[in-house]
């Protein structure tokens, strides 16, 4: 494999890598948009259902669903660290083998 061809396919494997991740990160946001809706729903429920049969309003279980919600929120921070970094681990490689085959192109 010549040296064009190594360079066409670190550029290629790259692409194919931001192609994945973006579906990745799309998939991400589409669950947190989700997740962040069916709680709001779900408290919106318990308050109405409550007022409308003239019933106290579970504070225990409206502060779990809240601590819930809280928690994924926390989940899906680390999932955005870990998306972050493993974008920054692969800018980094594909610059160090397309510097490398910079190199060895100029030997050529």
């Amino acid at each position: 494999m010549n040296i064009n061809d190594k360079i066409s396919k670190v550029e290629s494997d790259h692409q194919v890598f931001r192609r994945k991740v973006a579906e990745y990160e799309l998939d991400y946001q589409d669950m947190r948009r989700d997740a962040k809706r069916l709680s709001e729903d779900l408290t919106d429920l318990i308050i109405s259902y409550c007022h409308n049969h003239h019933q106290e309003l579970p504070m225990l279980e409206l502060w779990q669903l809240e601590e819930n919600r809280d928690n994924f929120e926390k989940r899906i921070s680390r999932f955005e660290t870990r998306l972050s970094q493993t974008y920054q681990e692969e800018n980094k490689l594909y610059n160090q083998n397309m510097e490398s085959l910079e190199k060895e192109k100029k030997k050529v």
